[in-house]
């Protein structure tokens, strides 16, 4: 059983290694994430995991209405919103809507 111990502890600190390397980021991200979709308001800029740009105008448990152009308002999941724009890209996202396109 002796011989056993050594191979054992071995296995056990492999296991805490490779759970502190995959499980642990893995968590922080999903809490890092929960917490940027809950910090959404109307009025933020926001681009979208397919690439649509907008501000929020509403914002339901799931979903969120997006005005994309003047008139134009979609809803995608909240789930979608990859990004909060910069002020840079805010605004340059601005001057594009209105000279309309």
């Amino acid at each position: 059983m002796e011989q056993w111990l050594p191979i054992i502890g071995w296995w056990v600190l492999i296991i805490v290694l490779f759970w502190w390397m995959l499980i642990v980021p893995q968590q922080r991200q999903r809490r890092e994430r929960e917490k940027f979709l809950n910090s959404l308001k109307p009025g933020d800029e926001v681009a979208t995991s397919d690439g649509i740009c907008g501000r929020i105008l509403n914002i339901d448990e799931n979903m969120v209405t997006l005005r994309i152009a003047e008139g134009v308002d979609i809803r995608v999941l909240k789930s979608g919103i990859m990004r909060k724009l910069t002020k840079e890209e805010a605004t340059k996202l601005k001057s594009v809507l209105r000279k309309g396109g």
